[in-house]
């Protein structure tokens, strides 16, 4: 028997933020296109599993609610069913607990964690100098530019927080470099920022439908088997879904797999050395989200930085903000840690026993009152981030050596200071959906 064939002018691999962002900037604009996601479900880290009237999320919990995300939802007219968090978050240290400033200035915060105001004053004069004339090596370490001006524990332990929340990976492996030029780069997209009062599945949902009610369509249990290449050309793909194999030819090809997995798919034969060894050396990173139900709120606040703990990083009692999260009457919290180093070793039970017990030494009624629901480590074919900003990070480009075929969503970055998060992922969706506009007509 023939295999099935058909034309689109755009083919996705994979339905996360960037591969669904840039489709439905292009399907908007009147691009044929056609989203082949493996999973059953749609949305990979941007997701929620529905369970019991409780929604848990299979990673993007808090959503900017401003900045380059939600442009491309007001752009392609997507519902954006977002509750804005409204009270300032506060940090747990040392059993303590202290506010955020009110005017939110880094000086501020830093004093609330230092009272040697000459060290925090020279610490916040070298931050600025790194943000605002020249960024330190991307071979430095965060913690090592930090031990130029304070070895203060607590100053420290909230750049760590910080850092591992956003990059996934703690100051001591981190890129000095890529997280200062964040701070002017895509870390801006952080504020305000709220919860998804369906769960994050409902804003991809909401992508979804711009997709297909401007003809285009998005196929779960459709397998990627290969990127087709043709005289250093992308020409379409194989995919395998319930009714067997399909080739899709298209003008343009865009992965929202990885680019080890579109390098994998395409065929390593095409790409150069230099990029190959770039890809083998991206480093995917760990974190995992416990996801906690109660019959009352186990804290009083949405949104609580927890410092100097084991591996605990952030508690966030979201159906404070969204009770839509949890059915009536019972709330939901989400929590999320990482492990001592992206790059091991660690052991995944060992790492799944620091979260709870972090839980049980810091967050008081979670021992009387709380119930975990669910233990989601995301690494391996499903990381955090496919490419981690470790020191010697590299930005992989969006484009390909395989003309017509690209890369989106977390790992590749257009410049230093874009790679992290739902807001980088959206942007290299745009800065794709745009070459392509540019490049032919639909």
């Amino acid at each position: 028997m023939s295999q099935k064939q058909e034309k689109y002018d755009v083919v996705i691999l994979g339905s996360g933020i960037g591969g669904l962002c840039c489709a439905a900037l292009l399907a908007n604009k009147g691009y044929k296109t056609l989203v082949a996601e493996k999973m059953p479900m749609i949305g990979g880290r941007c997701s929620t599993l529905a369970y019991k009237g409780f929604k848990i999320p299979t990673g993007v919990v808090a959503v900017p609610m401003s900045g380059v995300l939600k442009s491309v939802f007001d752009e392609v007219g997507a519902d954006f069913d977002v509750s804005p968090i409204t009270v300032l978050p506060k940090y747990l240290i040392d059993n303590k607990i202290i506010d955020e400033p009110a005017d939110g200035q880094p000086l501020s915060i830093l004093s609330c964690f230092c009272t040697d105001k000459k060290e925090v004053s020279m610490l916040q004069k070298g931050i600025e100098r790194a943000q605002t004339w020249n960024a330190p090596s991307n071979e430095t370490s965060l913690l090592d530019f930090l031990y130029q001006y304070t070895k203060n524990e607590n100053l420290i332990s909230y750049f760590n927080n910080k850092c591992d929340i956003f990059f996934t990976v703690g100051a001591h492996e981190a890129s000095a470099r890529e997280y200062f030029l964040s701070h002017t780069g895509i870390l801006k997209d952080f504020q305000p920022i709220g919860f998804a009062n369906q769960g994050s599945i409902s804003l991809m949902k909401a992508l979804k439908k711009v997709i297909e009610d401007k003809g285009g369509k998005v196929l779960t249990q459709c397998r990627a088997k290969k990127i087709l290449v043709k005289n250093q050309i992308a020409e379409g793909v194989v995919v395998e879904g319930i009714k067997g194999e399909t080739t899709i030819m298209a003008t343009a090809v865009v992965s929202n797999t990885g680019p080890k997995k579109t390098v994998a798919l395409a065929g390593k034969e095409h790409f150069d050395k230099g990029y190959l060894k770039e890809v083998i050396n991206m480093v995917p990173s760990f974190q995992m989200w416990v996801t906690t139900i109660s019959d009352r709120p186990l804290f009083d606040i949405p949104f609580l930085f927890t410092l100097k703990t084991k591996r605990l990083l952030t508690f966030l009692s979201a159906s404070l903000v969204s009770p839509g999260l949890a059915p009536e009457g019972k709330y939901i919290h989400y929590s999320i840690s990482g492990p001592a180093s992206q790059t091991g070793p660690w052991n995944l039970q060992n790492e799944v026993d620091l979260h709870i017990q972090d839980l049980k030494d810091n967050i008081p009624d979670f021992n009387k009152y709380g119930k975990i629901l669910h233990v989601g480590c995301y690494w391996g074919e499903l990381p955090t981030y496919s490419n981690t900003p470790i020191t010697g990070f590299h930005n992989i480009p969006q484009k390909t050596a395989v003309e017509n075929l690209y890369n989106v969503g977390d790992g590749v970055s257009k410049e230093d200071g874009f790679s992290c998060g739902s807001p980088g992922c959206a942007l290299t969706a745009r800065i794709v959906a745009e070459d392509i506009k540019n490049r032919f007509k639909p």
